[in-house]
């Protein structure tokens, strides 16, 4: 009896989770060069996350995907506390682990063009004050140097 008490309260506290939640809005700023290594390196991709809800997001985990003009370049998992400021936007920095040969490609096409596509997708887990929460992410965009922003 108890049990079923237990996950009738678990559905309806996601519930009203959901209800009350707004999906947190994630966009690329930055991707830097951290590392090589004979095989390939790791990338530090700057996201910029910006949580409209009107309550902090406690963010405990990432999990992501790097994928440049539809090649999977790298992915990664993230478990750095993050605390997400309501109706605030916060940087969070990723590392990447990519392969020489996975990012060879992606190289080409932002050296012959000064800009590449990108998809970046993947989970957010956080804590709220309305209960815990997954959120998945997936921006896309264009992405080009500082430099040629400017």
């Amino acid at each position: 009896m108890a049990a079923v008490a237990a996950a009738s309260m678990r559905g309806a506290c996601q519930s009203v989770t959901q209800m009350v939640f707004t999906q947190p809005v994630v966009t690329l700023r930055d991707v830097k060069l951290a590392s090589t290594t004979f095989t390939g390196g790791t990338l530090d991709v700057t996201l910029n996350v910006y949580n409209p809800n009107p309550y902090d997001l406690d963010v405990s985990q990432m999990t992501y995907d790097v994928i440049v003009d539809s090649a999977d370049v790298g992915s990664g998992r993230t478990a750095q506390r993050v605390l997400l400021k309501s109706r605030d936007s916060s940087l969070v920095h990723l590392p990447v682990d990519f392969t020489w040969s996975s990012a060879t490609a992606a190289g080409r096409i932002f050296a012959a063009n000064g800009f590449v596509l990108y998809e970046v997708k993947g989970e957010i887990k956080a804590a709220t004050v309305v209960g815990a929460v997954t959120i998945p992410f997936d921006q896309r965009g264009r992405f080009r140097s500082l430099a040629q922003s400017r």
